[in-house]
């Protein structure tokens, strides 16, 4: 079994849909109808007009969601079109569905369709309803069957021992790092993990990050890096990981199934623009960098390997502004957008603090950081309701 794996899940949508064609069941004379209004529906569309396709409409039986896309639908019309007449339409299931039309085929990539709704309208599976994508094929839990399932404290326990590993490493061979994210917080707040955290988050300027992911070496035999996008499909983020292989997770995330060991992330910190106007816009440019690379996705059927075609111009991003040289500095590809980017002197010098019974490196300016990535009320703890990890993951001891 692979360790590391990513499956796109676009990309299996695609080939559900192709298998229609190929089978005849989708042909030119008919009306395609695709079910629910989410990203998964929104990218049949995609797939089906790269493929020479129209659509008909979208259904679904969530009233809130219809109401909000037909306003879209309407705002957009009277914004940039002279008419809407070319729009597919966005029904419920008894608008569009209650005369039976023997030409109509629908489709459907989400997680749930209500068939027996379907039925009443005389549209039965493998007839004149498909399913595009399985989600509960899944070779790889399959796999993991027998396996013990992780405590969250055996996660910590796995990613601190990796922590360790960073930490005398870098202080062997003069590398700089720090901790961030909500390790950072966590060193402040609880003196250690956040208590529902399964993660660690570290980052190094741009040179100690390149170093590090050259020069890495750990008696720790199954401990391995995982370093970022440029020369691999089963691998597409910015930032690299180290990862633990006597253990698996499963995770889903966006358009994405991933399995991969339990594993902590490295970010590289990077040279910012000195004005704030500058600043602002070298991030608006990045952005939209981002989405060119999404919108190429879709063009290309979810083919996850145009992360490494687009590498190049992300890395010119990376390596625009020396971190030594400018007066501000960041992360580019964090959830946390424009609010990962202080002053550099917030990295002038660095702390050693206490992380559950081991130190870490701590940034001098871990104030200005922390207020910029959760507020001046940092310090305080979130809702109960809130007391969770932001992954959908299952991890396995292998």
């Amino acid at each position: 079994m692979k360790t590391y794996y990513v499956e796109s899940i676009i990309e299996e949508i695609s080939k559900g849909i192709k298998t229609l064609i190929n089978k005849g069941i989708l042909t030119q004379d008919k009306k395609i109808i695709l079910y629910g209004l989410d990203t998964f529906s929104f990218a049949m569309r995609t797939i089906l007009s790269n493929l020479g396709f129209s659509t008909d409409s979208y259904i679904s039986d969530d009233p809130e969601l219809l109401i909000r896309f037909k306003r879209n639908i309407k705002s957009i019309g009277a914004r940039y079109l002279n008419s809407t007449r070319d729009l597919i339409r966005i029904c419920s299931i008894k608008e569009r569905l209650s005369s039976f039309d023997s030409h109509i085929v629908i489709l459907n990539a989400s997680k749930g369709c209500p068939e027996e709704v379907l039925e009443q309208f005389n549209y039965r599976r493998g007839s004149n309803y498909f399913c595009v994508y399985d989600w509960e094929a899944d070779e790889f839990l399959k796999a993991l069957q027998g396996k013990r399932p992780m405590e969250i404290r055996e996660v910590q326990s796995v990613l601190k021992e990796m922590l360790i590993q960073v930490d005398r490493f870098c202080l062997e061979k003069g590398l700089r790092y720090w901790v961030c994210g909500g390790t950072l917080l966590g060193t402040f707040r609880h003196k250690g993990f956040i208590p529902w955290d399964d993660d660690i988050d570290i980052f190094m300027p741009w040179e100690d990050y390149q170093r590090f992911l050259n020069e890495f070496t750990t008696d720790a035999d199954h401990i391995l890096i995982v370093s970022g996008a440029g020369d691999r499909k089963d691998y597409y983020e910015l930032f690299s990981k180290l990862a633990d292989h006597r253990t698996m997770v499963r995770e889903d995330v966006d358009v994405v199934r991933k399995v991969h060991p339990v594993a902590m992330d490295i970010f590289p910190i990077i040279g910012m623009p000195d004005d704030a106007g500058e600043r602002s816009l070298f991030f608006s440019r990045y952005y939209e960098l981002e989405k060119q690379i999404w919108e190429d996705y879709y063009a290309c059927n979810g083919d996850l390997d145009v992360y490494n075609r687009w590498y190049p111009a992300q890395k010119e991003f990376l390596e625009a502004y020396d971190f030594e040289q400018s007066a501000y500095v960041g992360v580019l590809a964090s959830a946390y957008r424009e609010r990962d980017c202080t002053t550099r002197g917030a990295y002038a010098s660095t702390l050693r603090m206490p992380f559950e019974d081991i130190e870490v490196n701590v940034p001098c300016g871990y104030r200005e950081y922390l207020d910029n990535m959760y507020g001046p009320d940092w310090m305080e703890l979130p809702g109960e309701g809130s007391r969770k990890s932001h992954h959908k993951m299952e991890a396995y001891w292998l």
